[in-house]
């Protein structure tokens, strides 16, 4: 009887620990995961070329671009708004793994605004385009350059 017992709390410790692991442990994983894919795009992206200059808060310039260049820049602020989607996705959907990285420290739902931001900004040479890149890396704890 005593075999049986201890059958029965070797599959329990196991689906606790496949539950642990599936619903805490991963999505805890991908959040890191998303982090890292951020850091990279960021440093990727750090000197693509905009196609205006804010002189003056009322005021944008155009900046002529090449067609690399403008290529360039939409696939950085495409990449910025999945990498946003992505963690916003995260954020509203994976609620133990949230508290769980809240804890250490990082905010999921203000990454994903800071990720909008550099995406919605990043096609413009600025104080908007600086403080949102800025602002992305303060959330994330991280820095573009030294």
């Amino acid at each position: 009887m005593g075999e049986v017992w201890s059958t029965i709390g070797v599959f329990a410790l196991g689906g606790v620990g496949w539950v642990a692991t599936s619903f805490i442990g991963s999505p805890f994983r991908q959040f890191y995961d998303l982090r890292s894919e951020v850091i990279q795009k960021s440093v990727l992206y750090a000197n693509v070329r905009a196609s205006a200059k804010q002189d003056r808060p009322e005021y944008k310039s155009h900046v002529e671009l090449d067609d690399a260049d403008l290529d360039r820049l939409r696939k950085a602020q495409e990449e910025f708004r999945d990498l946003a989607a992505r963690m916003r996705a995260f954020a509203l959907n994976e609620p133990f793994a949230v508290r769980l990285v809240k804890w250490c420290g990082y905010d999921p739902l203000k990454a994903s605004s800071a990720l909008l931001g550099v995406s919605n900004t990043i096609d413009t040479y600025g104080l908007d385009r600086a403080a949102a890149a800025k602002a992305l890396e303060k959330v994330l704890h991280f820095r573009t350059v030294e």
